[in-house]
């Protein structure tokens, strides 16, 4: 991934969040048509075949603008607690809220502008499971060149994450996932890792409270980025020798590798590989249309299109 303007991104921030919901075709509606992000890929759980996966981002999917979505049948609605990613805000040039404003509300999407600690303006709103999201204008957010879009969407801005306190998650965030500490304000902390997209992360201490309940409406992870296996493996060996984390066994998600551990706040963080991409199986004016399937699960593409709904 590069920078717009043309300089390489380093291997870090924000890889893809993912978040629980449950009518497919609803979400896809809301984040390609009402968002206008590119459905990049629809593939399946490769734990449970019979749901959607569906990811969305720029035009090919570059790490740090990606938001995934899994759709579980009959998921009962989520609840935010502690130990979570609270808020994904998505970043907009300057000067488009009110255009923005003007879109949600035509899509009978309810919004509001609140500011965040640091003092940002937020156009707060939620997908149709109630995923809590966000718009912020940004300075370094210039419209693409291919799409000439002064309202464009353009990858990821922040995440925020409650927690009861500053624990050794600070740490991980620095030492491993390559944030540094930029600014605090109340009992918010700002990490910044570079100014592209997925760049910036917050974590809001917000004392004794209660965990809350994965569903509907819910992130189930955040995904940081590593360059490649390599540079992946050497980050699980300074989890492993410096915090004393395990991690999970490396999964092979055809799009990127990824590994998973509980951070010490509670959130469940994953280290995903930038590549191979999303582009690995389709062309890149073709992605996101055909329901595509890893090798594994080929053999049961008959079965699979039975038993998943029908999805434009």
């Amino acid at each position: 991934m590069s920078r717009l303007d043309g300089a390489p991104l380093p291997a870090r921030g924000l890889h893809h969040v993912t978040t629980i919901i449950g009518d497919a075709q609803r979400t896809a509606d809301f984040y390609a048509h009402v968002l206008g992000l590119k459905r990049i890929k629809k593939t399946v759980c490769y734990d449970d075949p019979g749901s959607y996966h569906l990811y969305f981002g720029d035009n090919v999917g570059s790490p740090g603008t990606v938001i995934s979505t899994l759709a579980w049948r009959c998921v009962a609605k989520g609840m935010v607690g502690v130990g979570e990613v609270v808020q994904t805000a998505f970043r907009v040039p300057m000067g488009s809220f009110a255009w923005w404003s003007e879109r949600l509300k035509a899509a009978s999407v309810a919004c509001r502008v609140d500011h965040s600690p640091f003092g940002e303006a937020m156009l707060c709103f939620a997908d149709p499971d109630g995923t809590t999201l966000a718009l912020v204008e940004s300075r370094q957010a210039h419209r693409e060149a291919e799409r000439g879009d002064l309202q464009a969407v353009l990858g990821l801005n922040d995440v925020t994450l409650n927690v009861r306190a500053e624990d050794a998650t600070i740490d991980i965030i620095q030492e491993v996932l390559g944030f540094r500490r930029v600014s605090q304000a109340d009992d918010s902390i700002r990490f910044a890792a570079h100014d592209g997209p997925g760049g910036t992360l917050t974590l809001r201490m917000i004392g004794a409270s209660s965990r809350g309940r994965l569903g509907g409406g819910t992130i189930r992870h955040v995904a940081f980025r590593s360059a490649n296996i390599e540079d992946q493996s050497e980050m699980v060996r300074k989890l492993q020798t410096m915090h004393d984390i395990v991690v999970t066994e490396p999964i092979e998600r055809t799009y990127l590798t990824a590994v998973g551990f509980r951070a010490p706040c509670g959130v469940l963080f994953e280290i995903a590989t930038d590549g191979p991409g999303f582009t690995v199986d389709e062309e890149r004016d073709r992605l996101g249309e055909n329901l595509r399937l890893p090798d594994f699960l080929e053999k049961r593409r008959s079965e699979l299109q039975g038993i998943l709904p029908p999805l434009n």
